[in-house]
């Protein structure tokens, strides 16, 4: 494959060799470790009740309504407040 004329090719170094005195290194995989020991008596951490406050089919569809670039940004701010989302610092 022939590169394109833009780009410089790197020259290369006739020194370089492969050092006989290098240690051998072998690959090796990470594996999971042990389980704490303490595992069975931690407490299981706090986690919220989900909220039952959703958006009913025809409150997005008219959320998503036709419009321009600028009614979409704001349509999206609404459903991401609807959320529980900040606009503002949420992506």
């Amino acid at each position: 494959m022939a590169l394109p004329d833009d780009r410089d090719v790197l020259p290369v170094n006739p020194a370089l060799r492969v050092r006989e005195d290098a240690p051998h290194v072998s690959h090796t995989p990470a594996e999971q470790g042990p389980a704490p020991a303490d595992l069975e008596d931690r407490a299981a951490p706090a986690v919220p009740p989900p909220t039952r406050e959703r958006l009913s089919a025809q409150e997005v569809a008219a959320l998503l309504g036709p419009g321009d670039g600028a009614d979409r940004a704001a349509t999206e701010r609404r459903l991401e407040a609807a959320e529980g989302l900040d606009p503002d610092t949420e992506s």
